[in-house]
């Protein structure tokens, strides 16, 4: 009971001083937002690039980046990076607690008096920060080896492909295991932090130190876990349910009016405009109200467990009325030159809505597997379908087999579409071709077998070209020489482009063959990628951002975007300017490029508008049923 009114006194505290002070709060909120953007965010920029400098090569991708994090300088960048966004979020609390310290003393703290308060314990906030990530970091870790263990004992037999799409019982022995130490972690962490809520108030308002920060909110908070613990969770899930609430509102209202107004394609465009500036802007007040309620819980938590005296005493003021008695004041340009960058921030973003208007420049439908969607995977009648749904390329994958042939298959072994743990690297090609691939798929492809090479390029010859991607399983003997020999006694050299994930294989390709077209596959990155030695550059959809393919495009590098199934990302792919669109359902891609040559470039924006409200599926042009 006394754990409950503590905590509706906190939370009632709480909501007077937001009423007494919200103006100053959400001020200073909003402008700190702004300058942590303008300063902190280039030094995160340049710190990246430091790593990336480091690393002695021009970016990092995929796992180069797991194996750079695992190494001593990668764990004190973690260290740093972890610290340096903690760091943010604290100045921010900073400001917005001092403000909240003189609602609860009674006092009125100005929005200049809070930042140049904040500024002037920023040294102590940011070491606070550090120890805070560093001691998160080393307590997970011991979590994080234990979860690699387990993966690595129970889901490291066949190919991860095998066990995510059949979801053998190995995985779920490991996926519960692994839950357990997340759990574990999870619980810790939570301890842990909710010792930690009052060290940012007592380094701010008593003089502590970073480390005698975090030692006194252990023992003021010893008594009240309970109350500490269920402040938190409930601040946590408040957040989520305001955020859920309010941005679900302004989607559904934006749904129903954009579909009121398809008769008219300027009306629409213009409400869609509105309400992507309504979308930010309630992003923006649900951010500040978290930050907010954050600052002014804890201070009335602080205030709650302190004892009572420094509140008798007044000690606790004491640090903060110097710099309020001051008498700091904002200079009177200050409106007009936030209003200019406010100007120059809204021009940004009209660039970027500009930007969707570029018209498409030849895209290419590039069938990942063949037609995976529509038939078992590199297969030949994946490769068959493909063409005939009018791809451009057909990707596929090979390795070599234990008697030197190349053939197309893209797991390690044949679990996932055969059933079989036959290894591709320790059976020879007649082995493989015992096993059935096409069953799993559908009854009717029962005699697809793993194919050759030889034989995807014979029935790709003339009709598409072919995106081979080199796999590397840790066995291979002559794959880059094998795969050359192979595609020049096709005669497919003009008809064919190399990929792969090792950077080292691709740049085997450039030392044989100097003009062949070779691309680097790549799901993460850090640094310039576009900077590498490759004529092209496959990445997930989530690396293709409008600003990574424009710079890829200024150093002559085209961009394939993989894997892309779905109409609406296809379209949004598409107006980022992707070159080609790797995808399970050609046939779908070639639908889509159909659509949007049948619409003027308002139309196309309109469209792109009303995917960021999901309305996907009304799209106005041709009569294809894309969805």
């Amino acid at each position: 009971m006394a754990a409950r009114t503590a905590l509706i006194d906190v939370v009632a505290g709480a909501l007077h001083d937001f009423r007494e002070t919200w103006r100053a709060l959400l001020a200073t909120d909003v402008l700190y937002k702004i300058l942590a953007f303008a300063i902190l965010t280039p030094l995160a920029g340049l710190a990246l690039r430091i790593i990336v400098f480091s690393s002695g090569a021009p970016a990092l991708a995929d796992t180069d980046i797991l194996f750079f994090f695992l190494s001593p300088l990668g764990v004190l960048a973690l260290i740093a990076l972890s610290a340096l966004s903690l760091s943010i979020v604290a100045l921010e609390q900073a400001c917005l607690m001092t403000i909240g310290l003189g609602a609860v003393e009674g006092k009125r703290v100005r929005l200049w008096d809070a930042l140049v308060y904040g500024a002037r314990h920023a040294g102590r906030v940011v070491k606070l920060a550090m120890w805070v990530a560093g001691t998160v970091l080393l307590l997970s870790a011991p979590f994080l080896v234990a979860g690699g263990l387990v993966y690595r004992a129970l889901l490291t037999e066949f190919d991860i492909n095998y066990y995510l799409s059949e979801t053998a019982p190995a995985f779920w022995i490991a996926a519960p295991v692994i839950g357990v130490i997340g759990l574990v972690l999870a619980m810790l962490l939570l301890r842990v932090l909710t010792g930690w809520a009052l060290a940012l108030p007592i380094l701010l308002f008593e003089g502590a130190s970073a480390r005698q920060a975090l030692s006194l909110s252990r023992e003021r908070v010893r008594g009240s876990r309970l109350t500490v613990g269920v402040m938190l969770v409930g601040w946590i899930l408040g957040t989520i349910v305001l955020s859920g609430l309010v941005l679900g509102v302004v989607s559904l209202v934006g749904r129903l009016v954009l579909s009121a107004l398809s008769v008219s394609v300027s009306l629409r465009v213009l409400a869609a405009g509105g309400f992507l500036i309504l979308w930010a802007a309630v992003n923006l007040i649900v951010s500040l109200i978290s930050a907010v309620a954050f600052a002014l819980l804890v201070v009335r938590l602080f205030d709650e467990l302190d004892g009572g005296s420094a509140r008798r005493t007044g000690d606790r003021w004491a640090s903060v009325s110097n710099a309020v008695e001051r008498n700091w004041r904002v200079p009177k340009k200050a409106l007009p030159v936030a209003l200019i960058v406010l100007a120059a921030i809204a021009g940004f973003v009209g660039q970027a809505l500009v930007d969707v208007l570029r018209q498409d420049r030849g895209v290419l439908v590039t069938a990942h597997r063949g037609a995976a969607g529509a038939a078992p995977e590199n297969t030949l009648a994946a490769v068959e379908r493909a063409i005939a749904d009018g791809t451009d390329f057909v990707e596929i994958d090979v390795q070599e087999t234990a008697d030197g042939e190349v053939v197309v298959i893209h797991d390690r072994d044949l679990m996932k579409v055969g059933g079989t743990n036959l290894a591709v690297h320790g059976s020879t090609y007649q082995a493989l071709q015992a096993v059935d691939i096409g069953s799993w798929f559908a009854p009717e492809f029962g005699g697809e077998r793993v194919p050759k090479l030889e034989q995807v390029l014979e029935l790709c010859k003339g009709r598409a070209h072919v995106d081979i991607e080199l796999k590397y399983y840790g066995f291979e003997q002559r794959l880059e020489e094998r795969v050359v020999e192979i595609v020049e006694a096709a005669g497919m050299e003009s008809e064919i482009v190399v990929m792969s994930l090792k950077y080292e294989g691709i740049q085997k390709i450039r030392e044989l063959r100097r003009d062949w077209t070779i691309g680097l596959l790549t799901a993460k990155a850090m640094g310039d990628l576009t900077r590498v030695d490759a004529d092209f550059l496959a990445v997930h959809a989530g690396l293709a951002t409008s600003g990574f393919i424009r710079r890829a495009h200024r150093r002559g590098k085209k961009v394939f975007v993989w894997t892309v199934n779905d109409p609406v990302e296809m379209w949004k792919t598409i107006n980022r300017g992707a070159d080609s669109l790797i995808t399970d359902e050609p046939a779908l891609a070639r639908a889509v490029l159909a659509q949007r040559a049948g619409m003027n470039a308002v139309e196309r924006l309109m469209v792109e508008l009303s995917f960021r409200f999901g309305i996907a599926s009304e799209q106005p042009g041709p009569e294809t049923d894309i969805n």
